[in-house]
């Protein structure tokens, strides 16, 4: 995802780019292309970037273990500034260019950014009832998520912590 800024003139420009998922290093959980809308603003002595980001990925939800499709969107801002000798510090969204550079890549930036979108905890949906604990049986296709399956015999060998648990209520 390269923007040609040689010749580019003050004030605002967009672009929308698009890449595949593979070609950006994205996990195979990602399908399809990343689109980046991208608006830059140049001044005389720096651009600063705005992108928004959106991908589709197919993942496996952490409790009923179905696939299911999601959007991945993110949003991040970078500058880029000209500097002769470009001895300064660079950091994730402060980028230093050299007075020649005529190329600015966003890919590295769309990756990492959209990576950072991804859910700590994947759900196909947020009220997701997960799996049966006995007999393992999706109870998202169950009637208000109850299960019907008979409960589970008991050890004998715990027989005598129930006889105390009884005991105590």
């Amino acid at each position: 995802m390269k923007i040609n800024i040689s010749n580019l003139s003050e004030g605002v420009h967009e672009y929308e780019l698009s890449r595949s998922a593979e070609e950006l290093g994205l996990s195979e959980d990602f399908t399809g292309n990343v689109v980046a809308h991208a608006v830059l603003e140049k001044t005389t002595r720096q651009i600063l970037l705005r992108a928004k980001v959106r991908a589709q990925a197919v993942f496996q939800c952490d409790r009923c273990a179905n696939e299911f499709r999601s959007d991945i969107r993110s949003v991040f801002e970078a500058a880029y500034v000209w500097e002769a000798g470009s001895s300064g510090e660079e950091s994730d969204d402060f980028h230093i260019l050299s007075p020649d550079t005529n190329i600015i890549d966003i890919s590295k930036d769309v990756k990492e950014y959209t990576l950072l979108a991804v859910p700590l905890k994947l759900l196909c949906k947020e009220n997701c009832a997960g799996l049966c604990p006995r007999c393992g049986r999706n109870l998202n296709a169950m009637p208000n998520g109850i299960c019907t399956c008979p409960p589970k015999e008991m050890d004998s060998r715990w027989g005598a912590l129930e006889k105390l648990k009884k005991a105590a209520h």
